[in-house]
């Protein structure tokens, strides 16, 4: 069946897609995450909650701006009354033109068409305007009108829910209102509704469906850390778990000291990983401060390194030391605008020097000393790197929402 992303002013819907959504003048900077209970559904895009649902929960992923708002950005774009005015007066005109041409099959049809283009010819956009008042404040969408047309009289109102495709042309809104845009049906709702009516772009079902990760970020950022450090942090504990299981081996100490190491390695490449993909401001900043990157092109082939920029991105941070913490700590600085905590990086460094003669040299110094590493060293160093990680942490994750203009 697909799931469906609804743009509803004042609560009432003026245009859905399926299976993808246009954020159209809505801005990553007004995303909401909202609780509330199933009774509060906007039953116009929802089937209402069953009586024993009532009282439970459920969350909407919604960009949201008030009428004031949204009303500006249309301006600024060029839309306004006098431009509803003229697409209303073209809509109308081009209707009237239709029902007027020659129908010779069906006499009672061609009668019924001469009385529609009659109606049109009298009407006014404040007829209109009026008539779409009555249907938001009834709550009339197109799939109740048959349930309830019978009691209303208003031919504007019959003719905007017509069912009999009276409107030949397509529009990019969902009603029946004589317009073709969708900025110029929000121009129109915009008239009628409460100056700081809410206009909400809803993509939950599009969440709940698969379709869309655009409320990820913003997920993550209502979470204690990001989902790599969560990622970590599972790391830690199987380490731990194994170490309670013979806390006096001394070789599976070195292992799991080792371990701990290459936990926050995992972690800082994937965190740099994630955020240059992801992240289009960071993607620049990562490429013009990466020597790997300074490589002249022609203009010829400007399409063609972009078609294979990410793969070159993964590739590049893929062979980077991230156990170098010096050089770790300036990627981070300059690419994420992210500190390392001062305080813990000689213990840190030392730590790693510890962990490349386990790993590279069967636990034994350049100079042939062994490596004499316990439990309770392992345990220490966990608290120690796991500080370390979620000083970084944070910072990325405060960061999450920058708007980067968008």
């Amino acid at each position: 069946m697909g799931s469906l992303a609804q743009i509803t002013i004042g609560g009432y819907p003026i245009s859905s897609t399926k299976n993808y959504y246009d954020q159209w003048y809505f801005r990553k900077k007004d995303r909401i995450i909202r609780d509330r209970d199933k009774s509060q559904r906007n039953t116009l895009i929802w089937c209402a909650a069953e009586p024993h649902e009532l009282h439970e929960e459920e969350t909407d992923y919604l960009y949201v701006v008030s009428g004031p708002v949204l009303r500006r950005r249309l301006e600024l774009a060029g839309f306004n009354r006098e431009t509803l005015e003229s697409e209303f007066k073209e809509w109308i005109a081009r209707r009237v033109t239709s029902l007027e041409e020659p129908f010779e099959f069906d006499e009672d049809w061609a009668k019924e068409r001469s009385k529609r283009a009659a109606i049109l010819k009298a009407s006014s956009l404040a007829d209109w305007l009026k008539c779409l008042m009555t249907a938001i404040d009834d709550g009339i969408a197109s799939w109740r009108w048959d349930e309830c047309e019978r009691n209303y009289t208003d031919p504007l109102l019959h003719m905007m829910f017509a069912s009999d495709a009276y409107w030949d042309e397509p529009s990019f809104h969902d009603t029946g209102f004589p317009c073709q845009t969708l900025e110029s049906m929000a121009v129109a709702m915009l008239e009628i509704v409460p100056a700081e009516a809410e206009c909400v772009l809803d993509i939950t079902d599009l969440i709940g469906g698969g379709w869309t990760d655009s409320f990820e970020d913003i997920i993550e950022y209502h979470k204690d850390f990001t989902t790599l450090y969560d990622v970590f942090a599972t790391a830690i504990l199987d380490t731990q778990t194994l170490m309670a299981l013979s806390p006096e081996n001394t070789t599976l100490a070195r292992l799991l000291y080792a371990n701990v190491i290459t936990a926050m390695e995992t972690y800082l490449s994937d965190t740099m990983k994630k955020q240059v993909l992801t992240r289009e401001a960071i993607r620049r900043r990562f490429v013009q401060t990466n020597e790997t990157f300074k490589d002249k092109i022609v203009a010829q082939d400007i399409f063609r390194k972009l078609e294979g920029l990410n793969a070159e991105i993964i590739q590049a941070i893929d062979t980077m030391s991230f156990h170098n913490l010096d050089k770790t700590a300036g990627l981070y600085k300059a690419v994420l605008d992210t500190h390392f905590p001062s305080t813990h990086m000689a213990d840190i460094k030392s730590a790693i020097e510890k962990r490349h003669d386990i790993v590279h040299r069967n636990g034994k110094t350049v100079q042939g000393t062994t490596v004499n590493v316990a439990m309770a060293d392992g345990e220490k160093l966990i608290e120690l790197v796991d500080s370390t990680v979620k000083h970084i942490d944070k910072q990325i994750k405060d960061g999450l929402l920058d708007d980067d203009g968008n």
